[in-house]
């Protein structure tokens, strides 16, 4: 992917790579769904940051977005984020933004996988220069 840093992107076809490959998971001011971080701010990042973070989401994940699994007693099993959790209940944040709320009591197995959410490989569905207009898209700013 390297190559698309040299290549001129053009924000609007990178809104279109946001929407359909980003925005199950995160915000960009108002297009997405807010389950994984933010990124109405990410333009402060250079373009190599950026693609090192986009090509491994699991070198640096914020502890707030580790990917967890709950398994239920009825056989359901859940996984997400946890978004926020009391002495009875946790609220698990879903690919697409659905927030489930689970009681603890329900509960059969509550797993950390230790990683982001974020899929390594997501590349894979981008060609050099789609990655360049992803990228010139995140550094457009507010």
């Amino acid at each position: 992917m390297r190559p698309s840093l040299c290549l001129e992107g053009s924000r609007q076809k990178g809104s279109e790579v946001i929407d359909v490959l980003c925005g199950q998971c995160h915000l960009y001011k108002d297009q997405g769904n807010d389950v994984g971080p933010i990124l109405t701010e990410i333009n402060r990042k250079s373009k190599e940051s950026l693609l090192y973070e986009i090509l491994d989401p699991k070198a640096a994940v914020d502890t707030r977005y580790i990917n967890h699994k709950v398994a239920l007693e009825d056989g359901n099993i859940h996984i997400g984020i946890i978004d926020s959790e009391t002495d009875q209940s946790v609220v698990i944040k879903k690919l697409g933004g659905a927030r489930i709320q689970v009681n603890k009591a329900d509960i059969k197995e509550f797993i950390s996988f230790g990683s982001s959410m974020m899929p390594e490989g997501l590349e894979a569905n981008l060609n050099h220069q789609e990655m360049a207009d992803l990228l010139a898209f995140l550094q457009l700013g507010i």
